[in-house]
């Protein structure tokens, strides 16, 4: 495992809590409520108090100890709080009090009566441990009832921080670890690499957890209003609703992948700054840490625009589209949720461009559900791709999508398209009918089949941009 600068590492995980409950806060401006301000509350709680365990050997310790204990312990409590709320199942005012006075006043009693620094740190390992698994446990009963993957990614990584807790009370007990979290161990390495992946990840899920929820609403009562009325601004709002909902379901996955570049900027800056301590380093080595960095900071700020490019909300304009290139961008978007399922993207060598007219992010629609309802329809087969081919066919331009799924039963291929039909337990059945809608107005048709030899194949036929070469 890579030596971390523990002080360095608590320092910047402790900003990413301050910064990333903030953001989220901002971010759900429209959807903010008690649960939202008692889970970004706790996040900013605990991002003071591991700042404040970060500066262990430079204040007093009643400020980084006893003070930064109980931020902890209030932060966990807060996001308990926030998850039962979402259950409907909130915890009285009292009894939080109660529980935050005896578990506080515990610790106080070793600290300062018994002067117990091994029992200390057991105490504390084990409360925070048994608060973060039930934070676990909270987060997959809404997954469960909800069938969200944000909610169960959320569960996943306060787990493994409630491992990497229980490991260091085993650690300091059994294995003669040290009591400082500051000196350097295998447990306080554990610590802080959860702790990272809880920072980004945790709240990357919530924010999921609330847009799905937000967006169900909306999509749900929108789909009433177009019963009465198909008229095209109800559809591009329904457009637009849907692509934040699928942003929603996928942001823990989209924060896995931003986590990957966030964790090599903090090894990198670590490494070097040790470099810059010890003089190992000489200029060309500096640079070339400096190199990763930028390029890491590129790439987080790529999958941060490419998210945002996508989800923000705009007039539909038309202009030159190169329909190879998007479907290629979308691939990108849905690249970290394709790997998990063990997907396989296979697209033709040098293709050419295949230029029609129209909004892009509309035609990015298309694909999204397109290549979201392969990649569900594969976790049922072994054999998991997804081929596309893009070509001109005489004046249309031609975007064909097979994957290698159990394909499509008769009555399904019948009701195919008609809104409301959808094979999803927590389906709208809105995602093809919207899809279809918008091939329509580019002067276009999505077709679906199934393919010979297995899966199913959906074809998106348009209209060619003739002034443009091939």
């Amino acid at each position: 495992m890579i030596a971390l600068d523990i002080r360095t590492a608590f320092l910047i995980i402790g900003l990413l809590y301050l910064i990333l409950p903030t953001l989220t806060w901002v971010f759900l401006t429209g959807q903010r409520s008690s649960q939202v301000a008692l889970w970004c509350g706790g996040g900013l709680l605990a991002g003071a108090g591991i700042i404040l365990s970060g500066f262990r050997d430079f204040v007093p310790e009643s400020v980084s100890l006893v003070l930064a204990t109980l931020l902890l312990q209030g932060s966990h409590l807060a996001r308990i709080q926030s998850l039962r709320m979402d259950l409907r199942i909130p915890l009285r005012i009292r009894w939080m009090l109660g529980t935050i006075a005896i578990v506080f006043l515990t610790f106080l009693a070793i600290h300062f009566g018994l002067q117990d620094a091994q029992l200390r740190v057991q105490y504390n390992s084990s409360i925070g441990a048994g608060m973060l698994t039930y934070i676990a446990v909270l987060a997959w009963r809404i997954g469960r009832d909800e069938q969200s993957r944000s909610a169960k990614w959320i569960a996943w990584v306060y787990w493994l921080v409630a491992m990497a807790w229980l490991f260091r009370a085993y650690s300091v007990q059994h294995v003669g670890g040290d009591v400082n979290v500051l000196n350097r161990g295998l447990s306080s390495q554990l610590l802080v690499l959860s702790a990272l992946l809880s920072s980004v990840i945790g709240h990357f899920g919530y924010v999921g957890l609330a847009l799905d929820r937000s967006m169900r609403r909306e999509l749900m009562a929108a789909a009433e209003r177009a019963r009465d009325e198909e008229n095209l601004r109800l559809s591009q709002q329904i457009a637009q609703l849907d692509r934040q909902r699928s942003l929603g379901e996928m942001s823990a996955s989209l924060g896995h992948e931003l986590n990957q570049p966030l964790t090599a900027i903090l090894t990198n800056a670590q490494v070097a700054r040790r470099g810059l301590k010890t003089g190992h380093f000489d200029s060309e080595q500096h640079a070339g840490f400096l190199d990763k960095i930028v390029l890491n900071t590129q790439r987080a700020t790529q999958i941060i625009e490419r998210i945002r490019s996508f989800i923000r909300p705009s007039a539909s304009h038309r202009e030159p589209v190169d329909l190879m290139r998007i479907t290629l961008e979308v691939a990108d978007l849905v690249a970290d949720e394709a790997h998990s399922n063990k997907i396989t993207f296979i697209f033709p060598e040098n293709a050419g461009r295949v230029m029609v007219t129209g909004d892009p992010i509309q035609l990015s629609q298309i694909v999204l559900n397109v290549f979201r309802n392969a990649i569900e329809a594969l976790s049922q087969v072994e054999h998991r791709e997804i081929q596309v081919t893009c070509y001109r066919n005489e004046a249309r331009a031609m975007l064909r999508i097979r994957d290698t799924g159990p394909g499509l039963s008769t009555e399904m291929l019948a009701m195919i398209g008609k809104p409301f039909m959808t094979t999803k337990p927590n389906g709208l059945g809105m995602g093809f009918s919207i899809s279809s809608n918008i091939a329509i107005q580019h002067g276009g048709k999505l077709s679906v089949a199934n393919a010979n030899g297995g899966g199913a194949v959906i074809e998106l036929n348009l209209p060619i941009l003739l002034e443009a070469k091939p």
